[in-house]
């Protein structure tokens, strides 16, 4: 379509200045572009050259695409010729806008070929293909792939269309080995559920930019994505609601009784998937029979539906008739009507059903709630399906009806069920969510009279979709890299003794299982999963299966127990589980590197293992060290061990033994785990180990020779492959390829100010010299008052293409504004890359908050990042509520546990709140990098809660081994808090 001004321009022979300035702005654009994507500063001799060829290859493309088009749209570029910075992401983002004003201008018609459809179940097909967990996986995912391939039964209410489409997908795609194809399912699903959406938003608006945007929303959001990368139930479920709401609006426009019955018998396999899908019958009964109004005096049109609905739940007869032919696996045999009917409704779980009732419990959810979904799209997505709403309740009510009431229906169900996934029971509600912005965005477009508003509109909300996708690759090409799970469940099967029992948690057991059942491996021993039973404490539960499992076995268990340091049992390590048992210990085990070492004739080193020599900063070291006791001892002792280089000591661990613990001659294995400190410096480390006693207020380490500690073995620290999540990003650049993505301030040290820098190397691309050089050469950076006086400085070595580091200087704590310096090999300031990379000064200002700020990192999972308001004080009697922050350093893999509450050392007392984040809401195997978590406790003290102030206390440890996260900041060790922070907050009691 050619834009009238240019028609009129053309007749009168005139020059078109519309189309030479869109030539202009192409040519800048492009220019400034290439520009700014070399690492190195340009002098003007080259970039006037540059530019001027942009400029004519700008104007010629321009004139060439105006015989068709208008082009006008791509004077938007203007946005970010002028932006002050070097910042690729707003590049990105004009150049969106540009193009979606450009695809809007020139559209000819309403969208009616399904390309919108096939481009985003391929698009996310291609995603989640190429994020795909790579095998085994634990938990519920475990017993998915392993029911599929068995054609078992899972835990109720036993998802039989789900196990059965996962046989299909065994036998129709043979690739890899089964636990990839069952992942595979999910991604299957998952893309199915997007181009599903856009052919919906599509076929009733005919507007395929809505489609898009609704597809990508969704798609891209964090859970949605998570769930098509592993096996899982919520991948169907999406599907169903999507197919739901398809098929719901198609009747609605065609009122076709053949779609009817579709629907009817739709909604009774969904149902039969899930029956938390049940209560969808209130919206999508409610849009049909006000549709038509007539059906309801029609029952004979009930029929078919009724028989569809009716015929959908044969799939049930699955779990019954497999159960009675002897499944492989199947946990809790069905042989009765009423089996079969406690099975399929989950009717154990009935009780967790609108758990939280009172006004306090639902106003802690729906704050949650809100949390939840501002992780999953941001507010300008949600903002686009606010007034999305606002449009279709205006022009389509039944509409708003369906997919607002699905909204509705399903966010109250999983707000008040009691679960540790609401994420993830949300997922009926984000798909309703997104085909509504769609929807209203599809029918609202042409309202706008403008083709720039339009563009604009659909640009922003497909830049705020790509954003979240952006932020989520990290995490999801980690976990893609991820089989952990499979080497942990591998090693322990086949280390286990012959005819062992394991005694697991429902997260480490289903992989065993599968192992067992699908590959055969170590079917002589018995994988045992220990559940919890009622009001019995969980530790009394296992102690008595310890006891009854170790009379006539060896016993493994996955789970540690605080009340088994009591029990008289000897918890020996063993892979990352302990085997159980009550003699002591007479050999070193098989693992071990000997390394044996006398420390006086009291006790003697044996040896070690150690689970890598290449870690990077923020990455645990798993260390195994064996023993042994000559003689009774007299005294207890602890053992430690150490990181220890030229920066000091960068990672360590510290064990307490009492000396009534073990016997002379009795080999012990100590597991550390050795959290490196985020701001370690890359390179050679001696790995020590030795053992100390505490005399007298005074420690006093043991000696072997002339040294008070034994170098087991050099470990190299190497740069981290990514820079650290940050609460305070930023998008500073310098010459050589070295970006500044961040600066966080931590105020925990009374006097001091730390800041964190995170710097980060551009990785080397195809054009390797000149400009787009990537230097790799060791840097130190400065940082300076504002007067120019310097307050610190530290190295940034061994920092090459690619790679990234976390750097910690410590500054007065009245310092309210910094200069930072990148000084290069030879002393001389790196230069700072402006606007078309031109070199500007090369001191970067970093002002500094006046107000207390927290970035301690907890072990290399995540960070502490402050508390949310604490009232001044506080009655004894009353409940108080502690709101500390999370920032997730990467995508979490372990389940941990957040214990906060209030103390005084002085007097022995605290009262303590612990359980899993965000009141359960959102655990912390579902943050991925860059998420920041706010969980919330409601802390009652008691009334005899001693006067004072008391301060807060905090630890998170891992829910399964109560392995708590190490502090990783060396001068909050040194005050020892290690693994439990003392923060200067408080609150006085009254």
């Amino acid at each position: 379509m050619i834009s009238s001004h240019s028609r009129a321009a053309r007749a009168r022979g005139r020059f078109d200045w519309p189309v030479m300035a869109s030539g202009l702005a192409v040519g800048l654009y492009a220019g400034r572009v290439l520009a700014e994507s070399s690492a190195r500063p340009w002098p003007l001799r080259y970039l006037l050259p540059l530019l001027l060829a942009a400029l004519c290859a700008g104007v010629a493309a321009s004139a060439v695409i105006s015989r068709r088009r208008d082009v006008r749209p791509f004077l938007l570029l203007a946005a970010y010729i002028l932006w002050p910075t070097a910042a690729p992401l707003v590049a990105l983002a004009a150049l969106a806008g540009a193009l979606g004003v450009f695809l809007m201008a020139n559209r000819a018609a309403p969208a009616r070929r399904p390309w919108a459809e096939i481009a985003a179940g391929v698009a996310g097909l291609a995603i989640y293909v190429s994020t795909l967990s790579p095998g085994l996986l634990p938990a519920d995912s475990g017993e998915f792939q392993l029911v599929s391939v068995v054609l078992g039964i899972a835990h109720p209410p036993g998802y039989p269309l789900y196990t059965l489409l996962g046989k299909v997908v065994m036998l129709l795609l043979p690739v890899r080995d089964a636990a990839y194809r069952l992942n595979l399912l999910s991604a299957l699903l998952s893309a199915g559920t997007l181009a599903l959406l856009a052919r919906t938003v599509r076929r009733q608006t005919g507007s395929a930019a809505a489609a898009l945007v609704a597809a990508a929303s969704l798609g891209l959001s964090t859970t949605f994505w998570a769930q098509a990368t592993t096996a899982n139930i919520r991948a169907l479920t999406a599907f169903s609601v999507a197919a739901l709401v398809a098929l719901a609006l198609e009747w609605g426009r065609r009122r076709s009784p053949r779609l009817l019955w579709i629907l009817a018998g739709t909604f009774g396999l969904a149902v039969g998937h899930h029956a938390s899908l049940a209560p969808l019958a209130l919206p999508l009964g409610a849009y049909v029979f006000l549709s038509e109004p007539a059906l309801l005096r029609s029952p004979r049109r009930w029929a078919a539906p009724l028989g569809a609905l009716a015929a959908s739940f044969v799939v049930l007869l699955y779990l019954p008739v497999r159960s009675l032919l002897g499944a492989p696996f199947d946990p809790a045999p069905i042989r009765s009507v009423s089996g079969f009917l406690e099975h399929v409704l989950a009717s154990g779980f009935r009780g967790d059903m609108f758990y939280f009732r009172t006004l306090g419990e639902l106003a802690a959810r729906v704050a949650v709630w809100g949390q939840i979904m501002n992780l999953q799209f941001g507010p300008l997505l949600l903002a686009g399906a606010l007034g999305a709403a606002v449009v279709v309740g205006r022009r389509d009510w039944r509409a708003l009806l369906l997919l607002g009431g699905t909204f509705l229906v399903n966010t109250v169900l999983a707000v008040t069920y009691r679960a540790p996934q609401t994420v993830e029971y949300l997922l009926p509600s984000y798909v309703a969510l997104v085909a509504l912005l769609g929807y209203g965005l599809g029918i609202g477009l042409p309202l706008m009279r403008s083709a720039w508003p339009q563009g604009i509109l659909v640009a922003a909300l497909l830049c705020a979709a790509a954003w979240n996708g952006w932020t989520n690759v990290p995490s999801f090409a980690q976990l893609h890299r991820d089989d952990s799970t499979r080497e942990a469940a591998e090693a322990l099967l086949r280390e286990a003794p012959e005819g062992a029992a394991i005694l697991a948690s429902w997260h480490r057991a289903t992989p065993l299982w599968y192992l067992q059942y699908v590959e055969g491996l170590r079917r002589d021993v018995e994988v045992i999963y220990v559940y919890p039973e009622g009001a019995t404490p969980n530790e009394e539960v296992w102690l008595r299966r310890i006891a009854e499992e170790s009379a006539a076995r060896p016993v493994i268990v996955t789970n540690r127990f605080y009340a088994y340091d009591a029990s008289g049992y000897r918890l020996i390590p063993f892979g990352d589980a302990w085997l159980a048992r009550r003699e002591p210990l007479a050999e070193v085990p098989e693992a071990i590197t000997p390394a044996e070492a006398s420390f006086g004739e009291v006790l003697t080193l044996l040896g070690y293992r150690l689970s890598s020599a290449t870690p990077r900063p923020g990455q645990t070291l798993e260390l195994r060290v064996a023993w042994r006791a000559e003689q009774p001892l007299g005294r207890d002792y602890s053992t430690f061990a150490q990181l220890v280089g030229p920066q000091g000591v960068v990672g360590q661990g510290d064990l307490a033994h009492r000396s009534s613990e073990f016997l002379p001659g009795e080999v012990r294995v100590d597991a550390y785990s050795i959290p490196l400190l985020i701001h370690a410096t890359p390179g050679q480390y001696q790995l020590i180990t030795g053992f100390y006693y505490q005399e007298a207020g005074e420690l006093h380490r043991l000696t072997s020779g002339a040294a008070d500690h034994v170098v087991l073995t050099t470990v190299e620290i190497l740069p981290s492959a990514t820079p650290f999540a940050t609460a305070h990003p930023r998008a500073d650049i310098l010459a050589g390829g070295l970006r500044l993505s961040g600066v966080d301030v931590d105020h925990s040290v009374a006097g001091q100010v730390r800041l964190y820098l995170h710097v980060a190397r551009a990785a080397e691309g195809p054009l390797r010299r000149g400009p787009w050089r990537v230097d790799g050469a060791p840097l130190r950076l400065l940082v300076s008052g504002a007067d120019g006086t310097p307050l610190a400085e530290a190295p940034l070595a061994n920092l090459p293409p690619g790679a990234a580091a976390a750097v910690a200087v410590d500054l007065p704590a009245e310092l309210r504004e910094a200069r930072l310096t990148v000084l290069g090999a030879d002393g001389s300031p790196a230069a700072r890359l402006g606007p078309w990379h031109l070199a500007r000064r090369p001191e970067l200002t970093l002002p500094l908050p006046a107000l207390r700020q927290h970035y301690l990192p907890l072990g290399g999972e995540m960070v502490f990042t402050g508390l949310g308001r604490l009232p001044e004080e506080a009655s004894a009697g009353s409940t108080i509520t502690l709101r500390p922050r999370f920032l997730s350093l990467r995508a979490l893999t372990r389940d941990y546990s957040v214990s906060v509450g209030l103390a005084r050392p002085d007097l022995g007392w605290e009262a303590k709140s612990d359980g899993t984040p965000a009141l359960g809401a959102i655990p912390t195997l579902k943050w991925v990098r860059g998420w920041t978590v706010e969980d919330a406790h409601a802390l009652p003290l008691e009334a005899g809660a001693p006067a004072g102030a008391a301060q807060v206390v905090l630890t998170v440890y891992d829910a399964f081994t109560l392995q708590p996260l190490n502090v990783l900041d060396e001068r909050l060790v040194r005050e020892g808090q290690g693994t439990s922070l003392r923060l200067g907050e408080g609150v006085t009691i009254r």
